[in-house]
């Protein structure tokens, strides 16, 4: 079975259970292998989570860690308690960590921008370097994809750019929309929850780091090159036009790193060896600020 065929099978299995997010699956799929995180802007109750849930399975051993915010959430519901054993008898600071955010596979934090800056902090390094810092040791977390979501997006007043730019791919997730659909989903029985993929299906931890390997050496032609530097030309002229002065789109270096590996995974999954153009249509999830920039 090529690359290609199998996660196709994954998304079909994946998808049962589940109406009208086929889109928002495979682009959270694709995040996920590529080592990246993906944001759904969308009201309560249109199955956020619930994909979340579903990317667990796709994993050999997967296990999810799932967090609703509040602005009283304190590091201890997310990165786990404090062992009091370990401060009494060794004078250690150290998490019990097992069952919480840093042993997971996959997570879904709701309402993420009710995060205190202790959390948001830490989150950063998780997201940049998949690490996470636990009294004295370092520890590698197995962590492929964290899934987050609101209905608002972040205000600039809050200091949450650098965790607003940790989200490569951000997505608005709305509720079903064709009538029969609509209608299956409020009778039919569903099992949206079950674990629908066989575990000759799963994606081994041997198997990411693989794959991982081969993705960064697809090759970048010299046509996706002009597009990206069209993509960014377009942009510094619409950042320079008056009425634009209070909305500007602002795409940072290690953004367009990410965007490109996000492009390589891609043409990977896809059994090519190179990225080609339909790949960069993918780049359209990874610009926007604001949703009226989405247009543009």
């Amino acid at each position: 079975m090529t690359v290609k065929e199998k996660i196709k099978e994954i998304l079909k299995k994946i998808s049962e259970g589940v109406i009208e997010k086929e889109e928002v699956l495979a682009l959270t799929l694709l995040s996920s292998i590529a080592g990246e995180s993906i944001f759904f802007l969308g009201p309560p109750g249109v199955a956020k989570s619930l994909i979340a849930r579903k990317l667990k399975y796709v994993y050999k051993d997967g296990t999810s860690f799932e967090y609703l915010m509040n602005r009283f959430s304190t590091p201890d519901e997310i990165f786990g308690p404090i062992s009091i054993s370990k401060l009494k008898d060794q004078d250690k600071y150290e998490r019990i960590v097992k069952n919480y955010l840093p042993s997971a596979t996959v997570v879904f934090l709701d309402e993420i921008w009710k995060a205190g800056p202790s959390i948001q902090n830490t989150l950063l390094t998780v997201l940049n370097e998949k690490k996470y810092r636990n009294g004295e040791q370092e520890i590698d977390i197995p962590l492929k994809s964290l899934v987050s979501a609101s209905n608002e997006l972040p205000n600039k007043d809050q200091g949450l750019e650098a965790l607003w730019d940790r989200f490569l791919i951000r997505l608005i997730v709305e509720g079903i929309k064709d009538k029969e659909n609509f209608n299956k989903m409020i009778t039919a029985p569903l099992n949206s929850y079950d674990d629908t993929i066989d575990e000759e299906l799963k994606i081994t931890d041997e198997e990411y780091k693989k794959w991982s390997k081969t993705i960064d050496e697809i090759e970048i032609p010299e046509i996706v090159f002009n597009v990206i530097h069209v993509i960014r030309n377009y942009i510094e002229q619409f950042n320079q036009k008056e009425e634009n002065k209070e909305n500007q789109i602002y795409i940072s270096d290690r953004r367009w790193r990410k965007i490109v590996r996000l492009l390589r995974t891609s043409a990977f999954l896809n059994d090519r060896k190179s990225v080609d153009l339909m790949d960069c249509f993918l780049i359209k999830y990874c610009l926007w600020n604001k949703t009226e920039q989405i247009q543009a």
